[in-house]
């Protein structure tokens, strides 16, 4: 199976998870007309719902306009039909499940008329609650997946106004030659390269829990809180799962730029200061040696022979997971550039590939 079909299996599992989660209250408002019609209800509730957005997702996550304004538009408006043909079907499902009746019985239609009109809100009202209620969740959404997850809660809480001092795993994530690929492909197709490097990078980073701090070029720093980074090696995991993504779309590079990208990490932990920063371009920034440390360590990856590397404190942290099988290596101590005291390195392989 592949890692984009194994991600869209699991992008659906969540997604019924959370309808069948949220249908709960389906059991409970109508257990009294019978346990086995309401937990059949919510069985089918929870599976059309979760089915119906799982599709809207697919859908969204594959248009893309340049114009903000219009691309909120088509997205709510796709989320509002969503959810009236959905709800349309859940009416039907459960006048059939709780009146025991077959659901092509030629007075269901009737019966449904009948259910709309009694509702306490009329069709209208309906239709412009779910719009409002689309627009705000569809706005929501946008905006966090241009700050990146998380961020835009941590803004409307405050929770970097002040700096505040935390534990971070920091990757700096860099191509290869990429002076050279540059010159060769020039700005525009370079850029274009970069582009598609980073969106094929999206699906890994959201598995693996990481968090895009920012973009340097053709470099992106990422982060992730100790628990989650450490927890199966996510942190490292990123690293294959990248190669991985890559890998699965080698025709299109070939194609477009004819070769496929390889790229080098480094890897290291410790106490940043968070803060938000700026007035006009207002941004949450992180400050500390960890940074530099993170980057000096990629900065050995052409030296060393190793396109992942980390620090002792992180390697030894990790907790491997099962599958896929990592190991580490230490290449012993090493003296990075701008640091007093040297630094042990590890180099992070995957165990099932030849080492170099």
């Amino acid at each position: 199976m592949t890692e984009k079909k194994r991600q869209t299996l699991l992008a659906y599992r969540d997604s019924l998870l959370v309808a069948y989660l949220i249908s709960l209250s389906i059991t409970f408002m109508t257990y009294r007309l019978g346990v086995v019609s309401a937990i059949l209800l919510m069985l089918v509730i929870g599976f059309l719902f979760g089915t119906s957005f799982f599709f809207l997702n697919m859908i969204r996550d594959r248009i893309r306009i340049r114009w903000f304004a219009l691309n909120f538009v088509i997205q709510t408006a796709l989320t509002v039909l969503t959810i009236l043909v959905t709800s349309g079907f859940a009416i039907w499902a459960g006048m059939s499940i709780l009146g025991h009746v077959n659901p092509f019985y030629p007075g269901m239609l009737q019966a449904g008329q009948r259910v709309v009109r009694e509702m306490p809100i009329s069709p209208t009202a309906a239709i412009v609650v779910a719009t409002l209620a689309s627009g705000l969740i569809n706005g929501f959404f946008a905006i966090d997946r241009k700050m990146g997850p998380g961020v835009i809660l941590n803004w409307m809480t405050g929770k970097y106004y002040n700096p505040r001092e935390e534990e971070r795993i920091f990757m700096f994530l860099d191509m290869k030659d990429s002076t050279t690929i540059a010159e060769k492909l020039g700005n525009l197709k370079f850029s274009s390269l970069i582009r598609d490097f980073f969106s094929d990078m999206t699906f890994p980073i959201l598995e693996c829990r990481g968090q895009v701090s920012h973009y340097i070029g053709d470099e992106a720093v990422l982060t992730w809180k100790p628990k989650a980074g450490l927890e199966d090696a996510k942190c490292a995991q990123l690293f294959f799962k990248m190669q991985a993504a890559l890998e699965e779309r080698r025709a299109h590079y070939v194609a477009t730029y004819g070769f496929v990208p390889e790229f080098k990490a480094g890897l290291h932990i410790g106490q940043v200061v968070a803060t938000e920063v700026g007035e006009v371009k207002s941004e949450i920034v992180f400050h500390g040696d960890v940074l530099n440390t993170a980057a000096r360590i990629q900065g050995l990856c052409n030296e060393e022979g190793y396109p992942l590397l980390a620090s002792a404190e992180l390697a030894n942290q990790l907790k491997m997971p099962k599958k896929p099988r990592l190991e580490t290596r230490s290449l012993g101590t090493r003296h990075l550039k701008g640091k007093a005291n040297e630094l042990e390195v590890f180099a992070i392989l995957e165990a099932e590939r030849p080492s170099h």
